[in-house]
């Protein structure tokens, strides 16, 4: 399949790689399916691309790979919601947010989104009783 974007032109990507965020991601409910988009420049980093609004892409990134104690704490209905039978049935991603001075940037570990990768569904959730924040710098993770 291929799609038209403003930042990346056009992307070919197989159906089975699409996911489908059925509540869509905070703030753009209407947009419910993505593709990862991975560019080697920019690694660890990702981009959610949306299917439906060739405007809308999410700077991404594992935040295990810059926060090593980093938890989720997800409801039954999370897990239901997302068909997750174990750990390693999910993988999480942050949004980031790349500023143009990178001491600027951050990332938002008070709402993940989750990944069902065997379903290919998934879920932005809140972590209602947590101490993370939604705009960590990320020059703190990655002195730390």
């Amino acid at each position: 399949m291929k799609l038209e974007t403003l930042t990346f032109g056009t992307l070919e990507f197989d159906e089975k790689s699409i996911i489908h965020l059925p509540e869509g991601m905070l703030g753009f409910p209407k947009q419910k399916k993505y593709i990862l988009v991975e560019e080697p420049e920019i690694q660890p980093f990702k981009w959610l691309q949306s299917l439906e609004d060739q405007y809308i892409a999410f700077p991404v990134v594992d935040p295990h790979l810059l926060f090593k104690g980093y938890l989720c704490a997800l409801t039954l209905d999370d897990l239901r919601a997302l068909e997750i039978e174990g750990e390693k049935d999910v993988f999480t991603l942050a949004v980031a947010v790349i500023a143009e001075n990178p001491n600027d940037s951050s990332i938002n570990l008070r709402a993940p989104l989750l990944i069902n990768h065997h379903k290919m569904v998934g879920k932005q959730v809140i972590l209602m009783d947590s101490s993370y924040s939604a705009m960590q710098p990320l020059m703190e993770l990655t002195q730390g």
